[in-house]
Formats: structure tokens, sequence, C-alpha cells
């Protein structure tokens, strides 16, 4: 079968490895359960499958420097190891990529030079690298919740939902009916951007298990079944000051979250778009019409090599995110407007890609693409509910009119 050409120079032995070894997982445990697994609301078979993805082959030690019992991964070569295993995931099961996401961009902050804070990795690395079991953690972003009082500051136009307020050794953090962009119901550690009365901006971690955490039930979603979410609010909860990670003039790092969480986003769409594509392929093969397969008639080649062309260009721009990332000396900072923009930029043409891609894919195979029993419905329900948790076009239209046009009052 034709591949889908991509930067492979940049790949490691290593990472060739785990994504053999995710492509079997998916083979094996997933693809030939698809429907039930949509279907395991209780997670009676997600999690086991969930626990062998994280635990047995390693994917939560990903982000871990290895003298705290991570993967250690160079830093060169973690953009591309992180796309090459989540394109696997992808094609199995876009909601445990995205459950993985979320986590992999929490820890960013404190796992991966320059931000590497050997405190905060000496109490937290454990329990993601030694537990034996899934550990999950989340980020609330702005724009996400109700605010509670006045609105004290807001990072590009998208309002801070979180008051914090400083005191002795300690910050109370306060919000109201939160929603995280993953896995609320589940996530062991929050990273929730906050800010206070002052209007100062601050990046904090917070414990699920801390007083004051209150989780509500969990949120009914079109699509990715693996992930639990859930409204979280915060009332009056005490953080030592350590959790602290970023605050002031060091919260312009909080665009690096943003851009590692769209880098994870890309190839988790990716991945579904590939595997959409193996099973249209097969479908146009099989299907015959007037004595010839469909994939013959001129009209049904237009769509097809229309689904292709997208995944092959989506292909192509993540790897190119992925390798801005890892150069920082030669495309900027991971946190400069430039980068953060681009990724952006890519996240909401790889978002849009997946989804027009597997619809017109759904399209062209009528009943078969439509009905939950086929294997490519789970996968659109996948991409619209990941592109739902991006934010929105709008926002980042915004931010690319801010950055090339220098506008200064959007």
């Amino acid at each position: 079968m034709p591949e889908f050409m991509y930067m492979k120079e940049s790949i490691t032995d290593y990472a060739g490895i785990m994504a053999k070894t995710i492509r079997e997982w998916g083979e094996k445990e997933v693809l030939p359960s698809r429907k039930e697994y949509d279907e395991d609301y209780e997670h009676k078979l997600i999690y086991p499958a969930m626990k062998k993805l994280f635990v047995d082959m390693g994917l939560q030690k990903l982000v871990w420097p290895k003298e705290y019992g991570g993967a250690g991964i160079e830093p060169m070569a973690l953009p591309t190891t992180l796309v090459r295993a989540l394109e696997e995931v992808g094609k199995a099961d876009p909601g445990m990529g995205f459950v993985f996401a979320g986590t992999f961009s929490l820890f960013t902050s404190i796992a991966l030079e320059p931000h590497v804070n050997r405190e905060l990795c000496t109490e937290f690395a454990p329990i993601y690298c030694e537990s034996g079991e899934v550990r999950t953690g989340s980020l609330i972003f702005p724009e996400q919740g109700y605010l509670v009082g006045k609105e004290v500051a807001n990072i590009k136009g998208r309002s801070i939902r979180v008051r914090a307020e400083p005191g002795d050794n300690e910050w109370v953090v306060n919000g109201e009916e939160l929603r995280p962009v993953n896995s609320g119901a589940m996530a062991d550690i929050f990273g929730v951007v906050c800010a206070t009365d002052s209007g100062e901006i601050a990046y904090v971690l917070i414990p699920s298990n801390l007083e004051g955490v209150k989780r509500g039930d969990p949120i009914l979603k079109t699509g990715l079944a693996s992930d639990k979410n859930a409204n979280v609010s915060l009332e009056n909860v005490k953080i030592p000051d350590k959790y602290v990670v970023w605050r002031g003039e060091d919260a312009k790092y909080i665009g690096e979250l943003v851009s590692w969480h769209t880098l994870c986003c890309c190839a988790i769409c990716v991945g579904a778009m590939m595997d959409t594509y193996k099973t249209l392929k097969e479908w146009s093969t099989t299907r015959i019409i007037r004595g010839k397969p469909l994939k013959e008639n001129p009209v049904d080649a237009i769509v097809l090599a229309d689904v292709a062309e997208e995944i092959a260009l989506s292909r192509i721009l993540t790897y190119n995110l992925a390798n801005t990332l890892s150069k920082s000396e030669i495309y900027g900072d991971r946190w400069s407007d430039e980068v953060s923009t681009l990724a952006e930029m890519i996240g909401m043409y790889v978002a849009n890609a997946a989804s027009k891609v597997i619809g017109r894919a759904m399209e062209l195979m009528a009943s078969m693409g439509y009905a939950r029993e086929g294997d490519i419905e789970k996968h659109w329900r996948d991409v619209k509910t990941i592109q739902s948790s991006m934010g929105g076009s709008m926002p980042v239209l915004m931010d690319i009119a801010r950055l090339f046009y220098e506008c200064e009052t959007l």
C-alpha cells in the first residue's frame, strides 16, 4: 500500500520500535472490537487496553527525564517520537490518544528543558512512572468555565475564569464549573491557568485529591469514549508555593502548552485519517459497479484523490510542526507568538481536514460509512470532539491577525 510521506530522517530507532509495538497492540486489542470499545461506558475493556498502552508500553513515561524513571528521550527527538506514536494510537482509538495528549502536555511545564523543575519532577514523576496503573492529567485553559466575580485578566482575548490569591507560603484557588480539556472525571492532576485580583497570570498544578476539588457528573459526549470528562469546581483550594509553576513574566510559557497539545491532537487526527483511508481503499477496490471497481470511476476517483491529498498534506504539516518544536535555535522559542500561532494554524487545518476526510469517506460509502457497525463513523465522532476541544477557529483567526497584521485591539 502506498505510504503517505513524512520526515523519516527525524525518526529514531526507539520511535520506530514504539510505533510498531503500538500498531500491533491496536490491531490485536482494539480494532477487532471497535464497536464494543465505543460502547464501553464502564471502561471494562478500555481500561485494560489503556493500561497496556500507557503502562506496559511506557507511553505515560514519555515526557519524563530518565533520572526520574521516565523514557529519557532526547529533546530533539521527542516531538517526532510523540507524533509517530500517536499516529498509531489514532488509528486504533483517538480517545486513548486524547487522554494521553492532556497528560503529556500538562507535564511539559516541569519535565522538559528549559523548564525542568527538579523538586516537582521528584514529587510527581513516580506517580506516572512507578505506579503500575493508568495515571492521567488535564489542562484547564482560559475561557473554560464560569466567571467567579469579575474577570481579572485575559490571555489574547481569552477570559481567565480561575481566581488565585497568593498568601504566606500558599495560594488559594477558586473556579466554578470549569471544563477541563480532557479527563475531568479521572485526572490525577490539573494544570490550571489562573489570575490574581491584580491581574497577574499564573499557571499552577492542582492534585485532584486536595480539599476543595469537586468533580461533577461525567459529561455525555458523542465521541472519545475512552475519555471521561466532567466539570470541575475549585472551592478555596490551598496549594503550596512550589505548585505555582509560572507566574508574572514567566506566564508567557503557557503558549508552549498549547503548542504541545496541538501537536498531539494533529498526530491523533492524522492517524484516524490514515485508518479511514485504509478502509476506504479496500471498500472502493472490492465494490464493483458495472463490472469494475468503484475507484476506477473518474467521478469517484476525484473524491478518493481529495481524501488522499488532505491526508498527505496534514501529515507533512504535523511533522513540520514537530520539527519546529524540536529546533528552537532555528525556528524560535516554543512559547513565542510565532511558534504558538503556527501551531494553532496547523492544528486548525489538520482538524478541519480530518473532519472533511472522514465525512467525504462516509458520504461515498453511504450506509456502510454512516453505520456505527462500520469502521469509520466512530473516527468522525472522535475527531469532531477533538476539534471542538481545541477551542474553535475564531480565536485562532484573531491570533493570526494579531501576529501578521500587528492588531492591537482585537
